[in-house]
């Protein structure tokens, strides 16, 4: 059945959400980019460089497989819908439940239809079931509770290796003088161009805007950062703003799709 199915700037993947049944004969994939998203919140330009780019790149790519894709601006995300609903009249809207409580309630009221949000590890349903039984909320208790749920380093209940974490070994301060490993540069594209003149900004060329360069972010984290990222995960200097941070933990899904 033909649908309109709208994507949010965080519902990034061809594999999870909405998209992954999604029909390139049938479907129409919806963005909108938001007034409110650009200048009705304290974002830094960086962020909102990112979260723009990494949404024109993706449309692209749906484009080049085949599916029709209307990216429009417009002052609300219900104002950019209203307009592509009218170009097709007869197509229901259709979304991953967002992550945004806020938007949740704006499309529930414009009658979009959700569908499960399987971009975290936990649904909400589940997380409700966990917080019911508890006296005290801990991101320990509730991270050990998943890592039994998915089989995650675990032998029946108990940690492999006999413990669940460890934190105590990860506070190491930096050697002197220690420079860390170099940053990773991305190239920028002619998209990446015309998002950074309309949000009048000079982006770093630190943050991966494409599926390609976050796989080669994820590649030189593992080949240059992940030694010594234990012991020195939360160390800093006043020279050095990242050290040995990924900077792909914001692009990851939670689990390679089946």
């Amino acid at each position: 059945m033909a649908r309109i199915i709208y994507i949010p700037f965080d519902h990034l993947h061809r594999k999870f959400g909405a998209l992954k049944d999604a029909d390139p004969k049938t479907d129409v994939i919806a963005f909108v980019e938001s007034k409110r998203m650009t200048t009705g919140r304290n974002w830094h330009k960086e962020r909102l460089f990112f979260l723009i780019s990494s949404a024109r790149h993706f449309a692209k790519d749906l484009e080049a497989e085949g599916f029709t894709v209307e990216y429009v601006k417009a002052d609300t995300t219900t104002a950019g819908l209203t307009k592509i609903q009218a170009k097709y009249k007869d197509l229901s809207i259709v979304c991953t439940e967002p992550s945004s409580f806020t938007q949740t309630t704006q499309l529930a009221q414009f009658g979009v239809e959700f569908l499960e949000n399987d971009f975290f590890l936990t649904p909400r349903p589940l997380f409700k079931l966990w917080a019911e039984k508890q006296k005290s909320f801990l991101m320990e208790s509730f991270y050990r509770a998943q890592r039994i749920r998915l089989g995650i380093l675990v032998e029946g209940k108990d940690p492999v290796g006999g413990s669940w974490n460890f934190d105590k070994k990860n506070r190491l301060p930096p050697p002197k003088k220690y420079e860390g490993p170099g940053y990773l540069e991305h190239p920028r594209d002619e998209i990446d161009t015309q998002v950074a003149q309309e949000l009048n900004h000079t982006p770093t060329t630190t943050w991966a805007t494409t599926r390609s360069g976050a796989l080669a972010q994820l590649k030189n984290f593992i080949d240059n950062h992940f030694a010594e990222f234990g012991p020195l995960e939360d160390a800093m200097t006043t020279d050095n703003w990242a050290l040995l941070e990924n900077f792909f933990h914001f692009l990851m899904t939670p689990m390679p799709p089946k």
